[in-house]
């Protein structure tokens, strides 16, 4: 293991710069971007529901980006606690900041069991198809229109999620299927639910390279493809994240005055 880790390394200099940098715009532009959509509807709702004003799309933007930051280059639960003291400084109650953090877990995993069942019924799986069917239906009878939007822009940041690997792994040189991609995507989704290691480290990278196996994809390439999907979400996070997450620790003068 050690040495497909080291060959895995040394692969990382001849990586495609056009796609890894396509892989990165991916990341903050529809991942993170499609996350801050789906936030910012959520924190309108409870907002209007607590009769506080709603930070705004570029407020939850800076927000979500130093959430990600610190949970990517440090520990998962440290970056729902800065975006948790950010939004309370800004004059949020905690009671509307949990409800939002749990309906963003449930609109997450709506849409990954979106992609899940959708891609089963592609590989001809006649009861996958109508379990997509039986979601979408239970989707469209879900009280709460912002709770449907937010789920619909959890699925398209999903998809984001699927297209930063697959540029990843172009940009490693490794041609990997559909069918791996979104073995990989589910991977990681499950394998860093729960925050074992900092940012996923291992964790993630083993999920990846267990997905690409299926392709016969050897594993110190399986594992290139899995560092230049971190490098994909590490880059652009401690350039525009570390700069966020210094400023979510200012005193919000709005919520002083309120006070």
């Amino acid at each position: 293991m050690i040495g497909a880790i080291r060959e895995a390394v040394a692969t990382l200099p001849a990586m495609n710069p056009a796609l890894a940098l396509g892989a990165m715009v991916a990341m903050l532009g529809g991942k993170t971007g499609a996350k801050t959509l789906r936030s910012q509807r959520l924190l309108e709702r409870e907002c209007a529901r607590a009769n506080v004003p709603a930070p705004s799309l570029g407020l939850t933007a800076r927000m979500l980006a130093a959430s990600h930051a610190a949970g990517q280059l440090a520990w998962g639960p440290l970056g729902f606690g800065v975006r948790s003291v950010a939004l309370k400084a800004f004059g949020v109650p905690l009671a509307a900041i949990a409800r939002v953090h749990v309906a963003e877990r449930i609109a997450e995993a709506v849409g990954i069991v979106a992609i899940a069942l959708v891609a089963l019924a592609v590989g001809g799986h006649l009861v996958a198809a109508a379990a997509v069917a039986v979601l979408g239906g239970v989707f469209l009878t879900l009280r709460g229109k912002p709770f449907a939007i937010a789920s619909g822009w959890a699925l398209v940041s999903s998809l984001a999620d699927l297209l930063v690997l697959a540029l990843a792994s172009r940009a490693m040189h490794v041609d990997v299927g559909v069918v791996p991609l979104v073995l990989g995507f589910l991977g990681i989704s499950v394998a860093t639910c729960v925050p074992i290691t900092p940012g996923g480290l291992g964790v993630q990278e083993a999920a990846i390279t267990l997905a690409f196996a299926t392709a016969g994809i050897p594993a110190p390439e399986a594992l290139a493809c899995a560092l230049a999907y971190r490098c994909a979400h590490l880059v652009p996070l401690a350039i525009v994240g570390g700069p966020a997450l210094v400023t979510a620790w200012k005193r919000n003068p709005r919520a002083e005055a309120a006070a």
